[in-house]
């Protein structure tokens, strides 16, 4: 059977081959980077007559089921059996002779370069596959590559490494990354995946948030000692550039463990008070609100995750959510045992709930399925994040046109006004208020031609009681991408309207789409 690739899977081996297989390549999540990695592997063993043997390393345990069950779906197309696996990890260690071997690297560090070393001794050809590589620039994870400068130059063609992130770009990366997997011989973004319709299309919505009036207080409190502290310790940070920010932070950290006692003291106040003022903005009490009331204006059917920062913020609205749908949803976060934390997965995979409410632990790594809907509650402001949680709700799906991004921010505070600093282009993004309850949600561009068309069936004389239900179906799209669509997929949808309240908003939707 004949491998079926995206063209940029088919760019992306040739490039890899051109490099004398190696290098690192750079793709969004969900566009096909496992399928790519395995393409690339079953070429190169035909090229060695089958006698090729495969070392995929992971950073986390939950991975290594991911692959290993990705590899066995695709037996027919790369014809490698359950028995040709192996597993390194914890307590579990198959034989290393296996044609594919699965290592974690916490329990691999030393096995994985003596095992590397033992086949390139043997004459056996290798492919190295990293899978999300940035991990492994750390000062801890770099020692699996200790082994290289060991390898006989007569054995250096025999190895072939190829690295796998949709951030490979990390500190480290010229220094350990490059030099062990070889050159970015590869990117592949939003803008290109979404063109090619490999990833959905997504509709990106920055809402701010109110404070109320305690937090505000206590913001303003906190910041006020901040500033003092940093004036007194003669700091200085003039942006909000993340790579700038960390260097701020490591010049606090310095200043705790100086000599003078009085600028000890000060720099580990200010490490309180930023830290403090960061759990206040995480926490704001609108956060989980308007969570609650996007939920509530999405369409029934919608297939939805919620990022979070905080276990107790998850829980607060997974109780309020579970309240409102009952056995529909589902969370994840580091607290939960490990079986009732697979088990979240599973329902979620397979479709028992649309929504799964989670705490940081989803954002790298982890397969989940086609999402419609994502809910940054709250984030860090790490590039690498915000990417990873984009790619969780663009992987394609049967039906599936557009999808949905709400990004969280507390208004008049140090957190971000974007998700993204650059906007990445296919991405249409809107920015919304949310101004509480009972008003919702403050949507200018939608809400300019929703007034256009409810002025216009006034003056037209519909009566009061058609125009409260105008305003009412006008509302419920506020929050939704239908009317987005195109005018004729949306006059489709009229047609095969199961009710008269379903024909009524495809219609509302229509009005919209040939308004804007």
């Amino acid at each position: 059977m004949s491998l079926s690739l995206y063209p940029w899977q088919q760019s992306c081996m040739e490039a890899w081959f051109h490099n004398k297989g190696r290098g690192i390549v750079q793709v969004v999540t969900g566009a096909g980077k496992t399928f790519m990695a395995l393409s690339c592997a079953h070429q190169l063993d035909a090229n060695y007559q089958g006698k090729l043997k495969i070392r995929i390393l992971v950073p986390k345990t939950f991975m290594v089921s991911q692959w290993k069950s990705f590899i066995l779906d695709q037996h027919e197309l790369f014809g490698i059996e359950r028995q040709d696996i192996g597993i390194w990890y914890g307590l579990h260690k198959d034989p290393p002779d296996r044609k594919v071997m699965l290592y974690v690297i916490n329990s691999a560090r030393l096995s994985f370069s003596r095992h590397l070393l033992a086949d390139l001794a043997e004459g056996t050809p290798i492919m190295l596959i990293a899978d999300e590589c940035h991990h492994y620039a750390s000062e801890e994870n770099r020692r699996i590559f200790e082994f290289l400068p060991e390898v006989p130059s007569q054995a250096l063609s025999r190895l072939h490494t190829l690295g796998l992130s949709a951030t490979p770009q990390t500190e480290g990366f010229e220094q350990v990354l490059v030099p062990s997997l070889g050159p970015l011989i590869y990117a592949y973004g939003f803008s290109e995946a979404m063109h090619h319709r490999v990833i959905n299309n997504c509709t990106l919505y920055n809402i701010s948030l109110p404070m109320a009036t305690e937090e505000q207080l206590q913001y303003e409190k906190y910041s006020i000692g901040i500033r003092r502290l940093i004036s007194r310790l003669h700091l200085r940070t003039t942006g909000s550039d993340v790579r700038e920010l960390g260097q701020f932070f490591i010049r606090i950290r310095k200043l705790t463990g100086d000599a003078d006692p009085l600028v000890a003291r000060r720099a580990k106040q200010l490490i309180m008070l930023l830290y403090k003022r960061k759990a206040l903005v995480y926490e704001a009490s609108a956060r989980v609100e308007c969570a609650f009331q996007i939920i509530t204006r999405l369409d029934p059917n919608s297939r939805i995750i919620i990022f979070s920062e905080r276990i107790s913020q998850t829980e607060m609205l997974y109780e309020l959510v579970e309240a409102q749908w009952p056995g529909h949803v589902g969370r994840y976060h580091s607290k939960m045992g490990e079986v009732a934390r697979t088990r979240a997965l599973q329902r979620y995979r397979e479709k028992e709930v649309r929504i799964l409410v989670c705490c940081r632990a989803l954002d790298e790594g982890f397969d989940i399925p086609a999402a419609d809907v994502g809910i940054v509650l709250s984030g860090t402001s790490t590039e690498r994040q915000r990417t990873q949680r984009l790619g969780r709700i663009l992987r394609r799906a049967e039906g599936k046109l557009v999808s949905s991004l709400f990004y969280l921010y507390l208004d008049g505070t140090v957190e971000d006004h974007a998700l993204f600093a650059e906007s990445i282009e296919d991405v249409l993004e809107f920015d919304l208020q949310y101004v509480g309850q009972p008003h919702g949600f403050a949507h200018p561009v939608y809400d300019q031609l929703a007034s256009r068309i409810v002025s216009q069936e006034i003056d037209r004389g519909m009566d009061e009681n058609k125009i409260a239900w105008l305003q009412q179906f006008l509302q419920l799209g506020q929050l939704r991408t239908d009317w987005l669509l195109d005018a004729d997929v949306l006059a489709q949808r009229v047609k095969n309207s199961h009710s008269q309240v379903q024909r009524n908003y495809w219609m509302c939707m229509v009005r919209m789409a040939r308004t804007r």
